[in-house]
């Protein structure tokens, strides 16, 4: 230690000079806040940003929040984000939830996006009719909200709207303002060189008493089904006003100009996420006046949408939103918590290979075995993997080829292997899913059975097309440990293992009530505690054959159809809309606590009840 006085100015030779984040108080730009619902996970995978949502088809409402990075390839450094949601009424908030993350915000992370939700998994359970909103801080500090709209009138579908019905939808040119113009030119064709914005005049008749907000979304489609753009309007409609016909204006394009090119394209009318109209028209050296075509009717309009097909097209989205996607899809899934840790830890293992510049193909084994009961999620899973490895680029494709002993096996000499080979080549990029893969191994030493021939060419295509394609093999936990060691090269290549567990009573109970949401019908609160204890009852006297999903799907199966009876019995005038929707006690007496019925596998009583 040095002991003189220095000048208070003078610097001294230990200190270190600020970085550049002690130096930035701001190190953030906002950019998005958007709403969306977790709900929207089906075959498709597609997360759909919103404002409006009809109350039953909610559970849990989430926000993303993003944000640029202004220190982003220079340096780390560390932030708190809150994420709160309230109720509004007029002037006063109430608060329904108040959540902190804390966050190292990383060099190579250009956007940082934040997601958060609330609710719970009854569907129309926690979010009722009125008006929400999310707000985000950033070291308590709002930096943005989002406001969005839960609506009552009922459940929109595919040829059916309770909320309103077209009138009629018209397209013209102009800038940025000719929407609010009084005078518009109505086009069926656009003119190359002079259009700038193609808005849509969309008018709806209004169909019920209550008030409402309608969000019309406008999706623009080339003649090849790409995305050309996205725009979306949101409308008050007053309660009182049936039959008042209201009017939004969406549209998409350029004050510049140069944005359409000579071709055809579609614009399609999305509400509550399901189409309601599909409108062609054309952009080449003029305009042209007159009325273009509306299709409305529900079977012409998925024959002429364009861009649906498009959206739910893995191929057209980018390998971050794919996996993104796909990553959600996974955690969307009841139960699996181990499985969904092993497969989170998959992808940073292979980001970090790749990152690093390791061999992921020699360092990184795509051969996995699945073990766990019937409908335990084994095959959904597999399919939801096939996209992970194409979006991680270690699988061209990203599909899924199932197939069992039949499909891979034959009775007479040589066609296994022409069997077995012609699946292996349809998996060529993809997942060759193998079902009871044990069975292979049941009948070896059989003079007639050809499993071990199938077992042996696949281990050799594994080798020799390593990183071409992946193999999964799947089945009862017990007789998988005994497949994989009944052969050395099984257990050489397949060193990944995937433990799927039985779902826990809740969780049986969970997905019984998303089978009831897609069924349209919810159990009331009698018949929704006879099967909660239901559930409990055969995941307490499980064996090692129970079913899980699988029984859950018998179970709900068989009270829709014990529904379906009790009202057929009914005169048509007698039955009302709650009723069609509601499953009473009666429909899930069968369902016997305490007897288990051979016959049917999962407990109940043909006839008979408490």
């Amino acid at each position: 230690m040095f002991g003189f006085n220095k000048d208070k100015n003078e610097p001294n030779s230990n200190d270190k000079p600020a970085s550049k984040s002690e130096q930035m108080p701001v190190k953030y730009k906002f950019k998005e806040l958007k709403i969306y619902s977790s709900d929207e996970w089906m075959a498709d995978g597609t997360k759909k940003y919103r404002k409006v949502y009809d109350r039953y088809e909610t559970t849990y409402m989430r926000a993303e929040l993003s944000f640029y990075n202004k220190l982003f390839d220079e340096e780390q450094w560390d932030v708190s984000v809150r994420m709160k949601s309230f109720y509004l009424n007029g002037s006063t908030k109430t608060e329904l939830s108040n959540q902190e993350y804390k966050r190292t915000i990383m060099p190579e992370e250009n956007i940082v996006y934040i997601r958060d939700g609330w609710g719970n998994a009854t569907p129309g359970g926690f979010w009722f009719k009125g008006d929400y909103v999310w707000e985000a801080y950033i070291n308590d500090i709002k930096i943005g909200e989002a406001q969005f709209h839960i609506e009552d009138v009922g459940p929109v579908k595919q040829g059916e709207n309770p909320y309103f019905d077209i009138e009629s939808i018209k397209l013209f040119e102009g800038d940025g303002q000719a929407a609010s113009l009084p005078q518009k030119k109505y086009l069926t064709h656009f003119s190359r060189e002079q259009t700038r914005f193609i808005f849509s005049e969309f008018n709806f008749k209004n169909k019920t008493a209550k008030d409402y907000y309608v969000e019309i979304i406008a999706n623009f489609y080339d003649d090849a089904g790409q995305p050309k753009g996205r725009h979306s309007c949101l409308k008050y409609v007053a309660a009182n006003t049936v039959g008042q016909v209201y009017t939004v204006y969406p549209g998409w394009g350029s004050e510049l100009g140069n944005t359409w090119k000579d071709d055809k394209y579609t614009v399609e009318f999305i509400f509550m996420d399901v189409l309601q109209a599909v409108v062609p028209f054309e952009v080449g050296t003029e305009f042209k006046e007159g009325g273009v075509v509306a299709i409305t009717d529900a079977q012409k309009i998925l024959k002429s949408s364009i861009g649906t097909s498009a959206i739910s097209d893995d191929a057209n989205k980018s390998p971050e939103q794919l996996l993104e996607e796909s990553l959600a899809e996974l955690n969307a899934l009841t139960g699996m918590q181990k499985v969904k840790k092993d497969i989170s830890e998959l992808v940073k293992l292979v980001r970090f290979y790749q990152e690093t510049g390791k061999d992921v193909i020699n360092k990184f084994s795509l051969h996995t075995v699945f073990m766990g009961n019937p409908g335990t999620g084994k095959t959904t899973v597999a399919r939801i993997l096939a996209k992970i490895y194409r979006a991680l680029g270690i699988l061209e494709k990203g599909h899924l080829v199932e197939v069992d002993r039949e499909g891979l096996v034959a009775g007479y000499v040589g066609q296994t292997a022409i069997k077995t080979g012609d699946k292996i080549k349809e998996a060529m990029g993809g997942i060759l899913f193998i079902d009871e893969a044990y069975s292979l191994a049941s009948g070896k030493g059989g003079q007639y059975d050809f499993g071990g021939e199938a077992i042996e060419i696949i281990l050799k295509r594994m080798e020799d097309m390593r990183g071409k394609f992946a193999v999964i093999v799947a089945g009862y936990t017990d007789n998988m440990n005994q497949f994989i060691t009944s052969n050395p090269g099984l257990k050489s290549r397949f060193d990944r293992n995937f433990i799927f567990e039985d779902y826990v009573a809740e969780e049986l109970f969970v997905i019984a009530q998303a089978l009831f949401v897609k069924e349209e019908i919810q159990p009331d609160q009698q018949a929704a505690e006879h099967l909660r204890s239901y559930f409990n009852f055969l995941h307490d006297n499980r064996d090692k054959y129970f079913g899980n999903a699988r029984s859950v799907r018998q179970v709900v199966g068989e009270a829709v159809k014990n529904q379906n009876l009790r009202l057929a019995s009914m005169k048509k005038e007698e039955r009302t809309k709650e009723m069609l929707e509601t499953l009473i006690l009666d429909d899930v007496k069968d369902f016997v606590v305490g007897e288990i019925n051979t016959r049917s596998g999962v407990g109940f009583k043909f006839g008979e009840g408490k």
